[in-house]
């Protein structure tokens, strides 16, 4: 049996081992490696009709991360700020006082649900009905993350207004099109399934409603299948096989801005213990173990589906199954996917040509800044990748160490720890380099190198052997 063979056949047990042990009517997953799906299949009782991988299934708030991509893409384009108070935008919106970015990381203060009866299965209201119907704001925005369905519901109507066309159509135009998810939708744009809800005590089922969510539809009323997810995923991450098509729906680097950690999700209840997920700009962002993945999990009666993308590797497994009470998560999936093999990351972003200008040296080529420098007495080594960007590390091996590439015309920290953000400056004298600059940080070729601008001078003795005081 090949190493493609085991896989799929570990993912296949571990796919009916979920089904059978939540009794979910249908199960289907796809998992996507190296830009593409490698893997699709459906477990399915066998009064279920049969549904294949490309059956859709409601994703519920897996929609939400597609709306926050649409409402960063109008941040990229100027329309609207992350700082700016939705009511700038909305003047009748619900929490008008709360900003986007609050929306999006869900510390609007806004409740969690939509006034009047459970509007999942019995329908959501317009847009003026929400509006006048009395939403409370149960914190100030920014005190605390609580999960709000209506704060999506805002973000929506902010899509519609500023673009001037449907959410969905949004969606289908700006995202789901160009990334190739032609099966996903408001409704479904192809074969999919039923939703049950599957009984706790007995091999019993009744059939969930799908009702019309109207102005709710942004917190989750898309349907899609696990290999759209996956694609969806494989983008998210920076995956994509197809680097200019994923570009143009939003630029990697906003992409990995979205997935910043922001707020810790506490819902451990009142017993406490470990913090389970963070949440970013419209996604979950779990450790998965050693794995950090991107994504989101989603629920409407009939129907759960869970995304997780390694934000390493762009591995990506997505699962959706058609009952109410759930099947667990896709955990299981990714490390039967990954199993012990290595984690090979993804490529970076191409900035070829790109740290030479911002280094601003006329022919010199950022490899003349490799090597030792040093910041006081402290070693600390310049290495620069294939890629052109420029890795600056302490020698001490559990030191500071940041990657820095162009933004914005210079050079800033963009992956590692301390000086993530800072910027990156390289002083030179005849046009070779003498020394670095890092949010402050002077590092000389050698220790506090007198021929640069040490700040606070050197000892006017130089390097000297210590002796009585004078």
């Amino acid at each position: 049996m090949s190493g493609s063979d085991r896989v799929g056949a570990e993912l296949r047990s571990v796919l009916r081992g979920l089904r059978d042990g939540a009794r979910v009517p249908a199960l289907s997953a796809a998992v996507g490696r190296g830009g593409d799906v490698v893997w699709a299949e459906v477990a399915a009782a066998t009064w279920a009709g049969g549904p294949t991988p490309e059956h859709a299934f409601r994703i519920g708030s897996i929609t939400k991360p597609m709306v926050a991509v649409a409402v960063l893409r109008l941040v990229d384009e100027g329309l609207v700020a992350l700082a700016d108070p939705v009511g700038a935008h909305l003047p009748d919106a619900p929490g008008a006082n709360a900003t986007i970015r609050h929306l999006l990381t869900h510390t609007s203060g806004l409740q969690a649900e939509f006034p009047g009866p459970w509007w999942e299965r019995h329908g959501g209201p317009t847009w003026d009905e929400l509006a006048a119907s009395g939403v409370e704001q149960l914190w100030d925005p920014g005190e605390r993350y609580h999960y709000s369905n209506l704060g999506f519901a805002v973000l929506g109507r902010l899509l519609e207004v500023v673009r001037g066309s449907t959410w969905d159509k949004v969606l289908q135009d700006e995202v789901w099109g160009p990334l190739g998810m032609a099966a996903t939708g408001r409704v479904p744009v192809g074969p999919h399934v039923t939703g049950y809800a599957v009984h706790p005590h007995a091999d019993l089922v009744h059939h969930e409603p799908v009702a019309e969510y109207r102005a709710a539809g942004p917190a989750g009323e898309v349907w899609s299948t696990p290999s759209d997810l996956v694609r969806f995923g494989m983008w998210l991450v920076g995956g994509e096989a197809d680097r200019d098509a994923g570009e143009s729906v939003l630029p990697l680097a906003r992409r990995r801005h979205l997935a910043v950690p922001r707020v810790v999700v506490d819902d451990a209840g009142p017993a406490g213990g470990p913090w389970p997920t963070a949440h970013g700009l419209g996604v979950r962002v779990r450790q998965d173990g050693a794995v950090r993945t991107i994504g989101h999990g989603g629920s409407v009666p009939g129907f759960t589906a869970d995304l997780r993308a390694d934000a390493v590797t762009g591995d990506v497994v997505a699962v959706c199954g058609s009952s109410t009470l759930g099947f667990g998560g896709g955990s299981a999936l990714l490390a039967a996917l990954q199993g012990a093999a290595v984690r090979e990351p993804l490529p970076p972003e191409d900035s070829h040509g790109t740290v030479e200008r911002a280094i601003g040296r006329g022919a010199a080529g950022p490899g003349e800044i490799t090597g030792t420098w040093y910041w006081g007495p402290s070693p600390h080594t310049v290495s620069v990748g294939a890629d052109g960007r420029i890795e600056l590390r302490s020698q001490d091996g559990g030191g500071r160490g940041t990657v820095f590439d162009v933004v914005d015309g210079e050079l800033r920290g963009v992956e590692g720890g301390y000086w993530l953000g800072e910027r990156l400056a390289v002083p030179a004298t005849g046009g070779a380099p003498v020394a670095l600059d890092v949010g402050t940080f002077h590092f000389t070729r050698t220790p506090y190198d007198p021929g640069t601008a040490v700040p606070g001078g050197v000892d006017a003795s130089g390097w000297h052997r210590p002796g009585p005081t004078v």
